[in-house]
């Protein structure tokens, strides 16, 4: 379904090589990668600390289909249902686990916020630490949120699968990879910056 012409991608491009992760295993790597509940299921208060004084690492997907009809590649964005940004249209993505590469993150996220399980992770397109004003543990004495945004390449396999969003999104709209038209259209600059470091990749990716 995916043709790719920019094997040996560019370094200032920003974007990794196709297939590469960025991980390095310091050890062994099936037993570092073990993802316990404890690290999943944070409790409420642990979280809530943790938005207030520290960073938190997070993955985002630019998540790739293609559309027959239009014959066109578009990506997906959702509407955010909590803060930080909450009624933007952003990218689906989350909390990077403790043991997680930013690929195996990427699938997870797909399937939890989009309902989509057959995509594959093509390579990391860059990495945004990003200050936002709000958080969802806002009060009196603490607000904002800082993340470090690490940002996916994920290719849907299967056409014509439904998107079923989970409780963190509103809506959904699949658009298209041209950032000057995203632009015009006003998406958040955070979207900009991805479409722009994919083109810079790959000037040809949109194509069919």
């Amino acid at each position: 379904m995916f043709s790719h012409t920019a094997q040996s991608a560019p370094i200032a491009a920003g974007a990794s090589a196709e297939g590469n992760d960025l991980s390095l295993f310091y050890g062994n790597k099936q037993e570092l990668s073990v993802i316990t509940d404890r690290r999943k299921y944070l409790p409420s208060d642990v979280y809530e600390r943790l938005v207030q004084d520290a960073v938190i690492c997070c993955v985002d997907i630019l998540l790739v289909r293609v559309n027959p009809a239009e014959n066109r590649k578009e990506f997906l964005l959702v509407e955010r249902s909590s803060e930080p940004v909450k009624g933007i249209w952003w990218l689906p993505g989350g909390r990077l686990l403790k043991g997680e590469t930013f690929f195996s993150a990427a699938q997870r996220k797909a399937f939890q916020e989009t309902g989509l399980s057959k995509v594959a992770p093509r390579q990391v397109l860059g990495v945004w630490n990003t200050f936002f004003p709000t958080s969802h543990w806002d009060d009196e004495n603490s607000k904002g949120t800082q993340t470090v945004n690490t940002i996916v390449l994920v290719e849907l396999l299967e056409e014509g699968a439904d998107v079923e969003l989970d409780e963190t999104s509103e809506n959904y709209k699949w658009t298209g990879l041209d950032p000057v038209a995203a632009e015009e259209a006003g998406e958040d600059r955070y979207i900009l910056q991805a479409l722009l470091r994919l083109k810079a990749w790959d000037p040809n990716y949109h194509k069919v």
